[in-house]
């Protein structure tokens, strides 16, 4: 990583760390402008740290991931809950892309993969049928959302931070249907927040630090 990327990942680190420690204080004014902030950086980072192809999936990724953002704060979570799943179906379906390109060559340690395959495949039979008018619309998700940690396993020759933040944005994107749908749970938001600012943001160090050999 270089120093430049460095200061611009520990700023959006700054200010991912700044909205989750207001999210008590919620609502406050220009939230919705803050919690976008962190992916937007993220987005600039891998455009220039791949180029080409892989950075121009990856970085609309990171820019879907901050529309989402954005329609789930600015809708308070409910209000624009469907721009914000397809919002965050785009960021799914780009990081399948771009997972396949820095794996490419590589099979598919299954055995990594084999978490996400259970844990998606009970919380499917659990959850979807409880999401009523919107079961289609939310058993699409959750597949991306199991394709992209599928993806995932394969980037890093061994688990990484990539494997790791895949993990967690799973974790945390099924949340959201649990809460919603299912069996709302206390500082769901606190909870989700965490585990998805923290999945985006190892995924960002992990792709960071396999961009050189990627990109040569």
């Amino acid at each position: 990583m270089t120093p430049q990327q460095r200061t611009a990942f520990i700023t959006a680190l700054v200010l991912g760390l700044a909205y989750i420690a207001l999210i008590p204080q919620q609502p406050w004014p220009l939230s919705w402008l803050l919690k976008p902030l962190p992916m937007l950086i993220y987005a600039a980072l891998m455009w220039h740290a791949f180029g080409g192809a892989t950075g121009r999936w990856l970085a609309l990724g990171y820019v879907a991931a901050a529309t989402g953002d954005f329609f789930l704060d600015y809708g308070e979570r409910d209000g624009l809950f469907m721009q914000a799943l397809l919002a965050f179906l785009v960021n799914q379906i780009a990081l399948i892309v771009a997972f396949a390109r820095p794996g490419a060559g590589r099979p598919m340690p299954w055995l990594r993969a084999l978490p996400a395959l259970l844990y998606c495949v009970l919380l499917a039979a659990w959850l979807v049928p409880r999401s009523g008018h919107l079961m289609l619309p939310v058993a699409v998700y959750l597949g991306s959302l199991l394709a992209m940690a599928v993806m995932a396993c394969r980037v890093e020759a061994r688990i990484g931070p990539v494997w790791l933040g895949a993990m967690l944005f799973l974790l945390a994107d099924s949340l959201i249907g649990v809460n919603k749908f299912a069996t709302p749970f206390p500082h769901a938001v606190l909870v989700i927040v965490c585990c998805y600012f923290t999945g985006q943001s190892l995924i960002a160090w992990g792709l960071l630090r396999v961009a050189r050999p990627a990109r040569s």
